[in-house]
């Protein structure tokens, strides 16, 4: 990414220029389908499936018998010889003779230079093809234009738009990266070329660079805004400058709120400086750094604590904006950032009710861990994997819910399995907290005393029982990838695990209340906690949306929620009162004998549940009810999970 020189004009104060692409002059235009040097490496997942069964095949007929129960069963036989073997017997031959058809060859579909695009295999975008291949979704790519008659985008692009020549569709690239970037989201299978990530998806192009490949701030941030005004859930920004620009922060911020993510590359400067890309390094967008075949680290990509997410970036083979069946390997975080953009797309077209900060949890989450265990600022978060990703979507939200007590029992209920508990361990204090981990199948309990007990698929990494608390720990939650946790005192002290990150805490301050709970944000970048006087406390990325705190309560706050796209909180009271702070009400506790606990909502915030400390669940709008574990835990309740 390079920094040009700006026209001093207030509206034009910055020139950003596209990530670079690494080609090797003309050879990085396909005029074979030869490939560079280590393009075709890992390409082992591209094997056509079913070869040998057909070849077993071979010399056969079969034909269709139904059973007497009604089934059609297949039978097969030899080839016979005369009219219907041999040579002449092919796969349009007329049933005759008792039905009897030759049996031939069938191999899966693909494009001819699908086995060329290693990133496919690498990050698992075939796997996910059978669930979704991303339609009824719209990524906008804001580049230097797409190609609309390109033979392998030809009916997937839509009319765009166009900053640098006003009047244009955003077809006329002539640069060809904004083309190339478009192939790898969303080329067609249709037996030309290669295939997109999502071949289903339709392309909105936004032209705000010019045949160099620059352009100006102010038209990216314009594209922004135009792309999410004009339909697009994901928006591919594979361009970046070193200097920040609170325009272009903004209106990523409002793309989120039209709910539009907006996926960044981190850029190619790592052996020049490293230097802090813009807008990768916004936190309200997904910045993408690049890996090789092997899945290393690409050495020009750029590190940093902004790095979210990592994609295949060296020889990806795409389409190219040069001619209607150009194409062309290219190397950079360009490259890497549209396979993020695809996957965020098959994703967006199975569960379209997420929001962005849930869709990059989501992401983030069912990344393939590389390099130093959890999250790092070398490969963020891992390598993208959209398979995994949709395999995470397949439950119900609110399909269950556990239960837990003080003297540390479990009781799942619903979809809810049960994975062990510390009701028949020897503690030394009860148990006060719990977290469930990102797939559902285990979770942690936690004590007062800060000790972790891990059940199911959770592992331990670390507690806080060898540490002086202040104050007893209160409560617990993981972070989106299930490899760390955050524990808390009632002294609004925080202890970070795993790949939890600390992001400020009250402990050693005077609060005129205790702390209770914890909710981390949907991106695992920040936390609020609330004490007993509804007093809410914000770290990280948390925004305040205001309390109670300095407020005349009938009864203490216990518990608090928010809402998945960090748009504000839900507080319960001990007499199941609910206070909203920007998000809607959705129902209070009846007056009960049994105190309020923890309220916890629905990923889709759509609804939520009270826990009071007899084990009843009580639901509120779209959280369906699976019954009460009342009587069954032989002490007080002290914590709700969703198993959903």
């Amino acid at each position: 990414m390079r920094l040009g020189t700006a026209p001093i004009t207030a509206h034009r104060a910055q020139r950003l220029a596209v990530a670079l692409i690494v080609l090797a002059g003309s050879a990085g235009l396909r005029a074979t389908t030869s490939a560079p040097a280590g393009a075709t490496a890992g390409v082992g997942t591209a094997t056509v499936a079913g070869a040998p069964r057909a070849e077993a095949h071979t010399g056969t007929e079969f034909r269709l018998v139904r059973t007497v129960d009604g089934h059609l069963v297949v039978q097969r036989q030899a080839l016979p010889a005369g009219p219907r073997g041999g040579a002449a017997a092919t796969a349009t031959a007329t049933a005759s003779s008792g039905g009897w058809e030759p049996d031939a060859p069938v191999r899966a579909q693909t494009d001819p230079d699908e086995p060329l695009q290693w990133g496919l295999g690498a990050s698992g975008f075939p796997q996910a093809w059978p669930t979704t291949t991303g339609q009824g979704v719209i990524v906008a790519v804001v580049d230097t234009g797409v190609r609309k008659t390109h033979e392998d985008l030809a009916g997937n692009v839509l009319p765009g738009t166009d900053f640098v020549a006003p009047g244009g569709d955003g077809s006329n690239d002539q640069n060809g990266h904004g083309t190339h970037v478009a192939g790898i989201i969303a080329a067609l299978r249709n037996g030309k070329g290669g295939v997109g990530g999502a071949p289903s998806v339709k392309i909105l192009p936004v032209r705000v660079l010019d045949a160099s490949g620059s352009g100006y701030t102010s038209d990216v941030a314009q594209g922004i805004v135009w792309a999410a005004d004009h339909g697009a859930r994901v928006i591919n920004l594979s361009l970046g400058g070193p200097s920040p620009a609170a325009a272009m922060q903004q209106a990523i911020q409002y793309a989120n709120s039209k709910n539009a993510s907006v996926v960044v590359a981190a850029g190619n400067n790592g052996q020049a400086g490293n230097p802090v890309m813009y807008p990768a390094a916004y936190p309200e967008a997904i910045s993408v750094g690049a890996v090789d075949s092997n899945y290393q680290h690409a050495s020009f990509s750029e590190t940093g604590s902004y790095v979210d997410l990592s994609a295949p970036g060296v020889n990806i083979l795409s389409t190219w904006g040069t001619s209607d069946n150009a194409y062309a390997w290219a190397t950079g975080t360009s490259m890497a950032t549209p396979f993020v953009s695809a996957a965020a797309a098959l994703v967006l077209s199975q569960t379209p009710s997420l929001s962005p900060p849930q869709l990059a949890a989501r992401l983030e989450a069912t990344a393939k861990d590389l390099g130093a265990p959890g999250t790092d600022p070398v490969y963020g978060y891992g390598l993208v994997e959209p398979s995994s990703a949709l395999v995470h979507t397949a439950g119900t939200q609110g399909a269950g819910y556990w239960v837990v007590g003080a003297n540390g029992r479990v009781v799942g209920l619903g979809g809810a399995h049960f994975y062990g508990d510390l009701s028949h361990s020897f503690v030394f204090s009860p148990t006060v907290a719990a977290a469930r981990t990102t797939t559902g199948h285990g979770y942690w309990l936690a004590t007062a005393d800060g000790h972790v007990a891990a059940f199911g698929d959770a592992h331990n990494y670390g507690d806080a029982h060898t540490v002086h608390l202040n104050g007893g720990i209160v409560a617990m939650a993981a972070t989106v990838t299930g490899r760390g946790y955050w524990l808390m005192g009632s002294d609004g002290g925080v202890f970070s695990y795993g790949d939890a990150r600390f992001y400020g805490s009250t402990g050693g301050m005077h609060l005129n209340a205790p702390a209770l709970d914890l909710a981390p944000t949907a991106n695992g970048k920040g936390y609020w906690f609330v004490a007993a006087d509804g007093g809410v406390f914000c770290f990280g990325n948390a925004s305040f949306h205001g309390s109670t705190g300095g407020m005349q309560l009938w009864q203490p706050v216990t518990s608090m929620t928010a809402a998945t796209s960090g748009s504000g909180y839900w507080l319960v009271a001990r007499d199941g009162g609910i206070f909203t702070f920007s998000v809607p009400f959705r129902g209070s506790l009846a007056p009960s004998a049994s105190p309020g606990v923890r309220i916890r909502a629905l990923p889709n915030s759509a609804g939520y549940y009270i826990l009071t400390a007899d084990g009843n669940v009580h639901s509120y709008s779209a959280a369906k009810w699976y019954g009460s574990a009342s009587g069954m835990i032989g002490a007080p309740a002290v914590d709700l999970m969703l198993a959903g």
